[in-house]
């Protein structure tokens, strides 16, 4: 079966385009440079590929010239604020049940990572895979989730914390603050990080308490479980682009177009035809559930000319758009 493409929930840049707001400095110059909607936060139903989200983080960075942004957001960020985190705090008794929860958790909110927990005599080892590896380096990304760990870890380990036993390896430990919480750091690479600690510490309780969770059902979309569904989400928010090619739509599913290309005929479909049926199926959603103009919902699917459009919807429907309109009002 075809490969799921590597995906993020666009709400998960939030905290760097809240922090940025925070500094009078505006993240949505980064969220349209992307061909993506600049509205601040980001919607948790919208998804992009990994890398134009691990690309709008280290770009944060730069605007706000902070070479320690990630590491200060994620150490400053309260983990129960993740739902993963959440959850898995609700459901474990033990630090190790913890991470093993986490770990399954995250298989709901993302398709570009893979979490993991590995223990090996003394030691165990907690980090994660990237499934598409950025070639540039991810230093910001590592360093949030350095930050948001080690929190995590250091409120669920309590009296047993000692932050000089804990080894983690991210892509640019000089976007870790020298003091760095204390922790030993060493250089890795851009597939993910890995933070090595006591086996020992898995087996200590958890105090719930200090946490103060009221766990509660996300209203955010699922995350794709199939090619397709995945495709669609990806390009969802981008059907407004007037010159959305079969190139820049691989672009946007973070996919070489040969291998989008060769998946999907194994679907038996094109990213014409899946375009053409997104455009056609949000058309059909506003011209017969909003009071929207007929041009305006031409210019949300990507036709600037009125007169094309309805050309276009009326091969998609057998109507035009004003006919559609008149017979699914609702």
């Amino acid at each position: 079966m075809p490969p799921n493409l590597p995906l993020i929930r666009l709400s998960s840049v939030n905290p760097f385009l809240l922090e940025l707001s925070r500094r009078n400095l505006d993240g949505g110059v980064i969220l349209r440079k992307m061909g993506l909607p600049a509205q601040v936060p980001a919607s948790g139903d919208l998804f992009a590929s990994a890398l134009a989200v691990y690309e709008i983080v280290e770009e944060c960075a730069q605007i706000a010239d902070d070479r320690y942004l990630g590491h200060r957001i994620g150490q400053e960020m309260d983990p129960v604020q993740w739902e993963p985190i959440a959850q898995a705090i609700a459901d474990a008794s033990t630090v190790g049940d913890l991470l093993g929860h986490f770990v399954v958790n995250t298989l709901a909110h993302t398709s570009s990572t893979q979490f993991f927990v590995r223990t090996e005599g003394e030691r165990s080892t907690f980090g994660f895979t990237r499934i598409v590896v950025p070639t540039f380096q991810p230093g910001q990304n590592d360093a949030f989730y350095l930050g948001l760990i080690t929190n995590l870890l250091k409120q669920a380990v309590a009296q047993k914390w000692d932050a000089t036993k804990l080894l983690a390896t991210v892509s640019d430990p000089d976007a870790i603050p020298s003091s760095g919480q204390g922790i030993r750091l060493a250089q890795g690479d851009h597939t993910g990080i890995r933070m090595s600690f006591p086996t020992a510490w898995q087996f200590a309780p958890l105090a719930k308490r200090a946490f103060g969770i009221t766990v509660q059902s996300s209203r955010e979309g699922e995350v794709p479980k199939s090619l397709l569904d995945s495709v669609h989400q990806a390009l969802i928010p981008h059907l407004s682009e007037s010159k959305l090619t079969v190139d820049r739509a691989a672009e946007i599913c973070g996919y070489d177009k040969r291998q989008l290309s060769r998946n999907l005929r194994i679907q038996g479909t094109t990213i014409v035809k899946e375009l053409a049926a997104l455009r056609a199926a949000s058309a059909r959603e506003k011209i017969a559930g909003t009071k929207m103009r007929i041009a305006d919902i031409g210019s949300t699917v990507g036709f600037r000319d009125p007169t094309v459009f309805s050309r276009a919807f009326k091969n998609w429907t057998g109507q035009s758009p004003q006919e559609f309109r008149r017979n699914n009002k609702h």
